[in-house]
């Protein structure tokens, strides 16, 4: 178990497009995660809660970008505790196309692959194939070499 600091602040008077700028600021700052969630302030305003995720001696420089980037005038912070699959990147090779997946466990056992997205778009833009084609393909082969049997409904 791991413990972490979350900070909220809710935004509802900036620019949507600042909020691209502000998580990039935040994860090259080293935050461990970064999100926003849709909600609605007093006077059924329409507003964003952005959240991260850091260490606790984070917390000072993620206010500091917070409130330099943003038109938030205040923030809450908060411990938290996490548990975090294992986390291990793979390769897949299909139709001369190298696809990076994603392989996390849980206990010793899979729980889920992703395949890398930009792979897929790059291998798509080349074939002309579709990238969910690439993502299922992908994400089968790599089920086949390093995970459980894949399930329907996927």
């Amino acid at each position: 178990m791991e413990e972490l600091w979350q900070i909220e602040a809710n935004i509802d008077d900036m620019n949507p497009q600042i909020m691209e700028y502000l998580f990039s600021r935040l994860l090259e700052f080293g935050v461990n995660d970064v999100w926003a969630m849709p909600m609605m302030m007093k006077k059924c305003r329409m507003a964003s809660m952005v959240c991260v995720l850091c260490q606790k001696e984070q917390i000072d420089g993620v206010l500091d970008i917070l409130f330099a980037e943003t038109t938030s005038i205040g923030a809450r912070y908060f411990p938290v505790q996490r548990r975090i699959c294992e986390r291990t990147i793979q390769s897949v090779r299909i139709d001369g196309e190298d696809i990076h997946c994603k392989i996390s466990s849980y206990g010793g056992k899979v729980t889920n692959i992703s395949a890398e997205y930009d792979d897929c778009r790059r291998a798509a833009a080349r074939t002309k194939r579709p990238v969910k084609e690439w993502q299922r393909l992908a994400k089968e082969e790599a089920y086949r070499r390093y995970g459980h049997p894949i399930t329907t409904g996927d």
